[in-house]
């Protein structure tokens, strides 16, 4: 196994500075086939509730594209992150951010603005993991 750094993602929601490690967490031998990268966010905020709690810890594995319906780690204007799923519309190759929380609207992106902001993902949840008592 290996350790990857607790970042903490705010409102799942921004990522104040990905560089700030709060904790970390073993990342089991068998997701660390071929050359594959993780890291570790705690959860803050409630836009993806009920799936995903404060203080919940995912696991993300590195990688820039993903499928629609993955809850991914998304860069928007280049360095502010959320978690949310990801959804793809075909026929006009927007992209939606989808909260789990029916309290929280679904950001839409044109794919000039996906461009033009820099929509891009970071990363697709593989695991999460919470604790139960502190």
């Amino acid at each position: 196994s290996r350790r990857a750094g607790v970042q903490v993602c705010d409102e799942c929601g921004t990522l104040e500075a990905i560089e700030d490690i709060i904790d970390y967490e073993e990342i089991p031998q068998a997701l660390l086939t071929g050359d594959k990268e993780y890291f570790a966010l705690e959860v803050k905020g409630d836009s993806m509730w009920p799936d995903y709690l404060p203080g919940d810890v995912v696991i993300v594995r590195k990688q820039p594209i993903c499928n629609s319906g993955d809850d991914c780690i998304v860069y928007v204007n280049g360095y502010d992150a959320t978690l949310k799923q990801v959804k793809f519309n075909d026929a006009d190759r927007s992209l939606s951010l989808v909260p789990r929380n029916p309290s929280y609207p679904p950001r839409t992106f044109t794919q000039e603005e996906v461009d033009t902001l820099a929509v891009t993902i970071a990363g697709v949840v593989v695991e999460l993991r919470r604790k139960i008592k502190k």
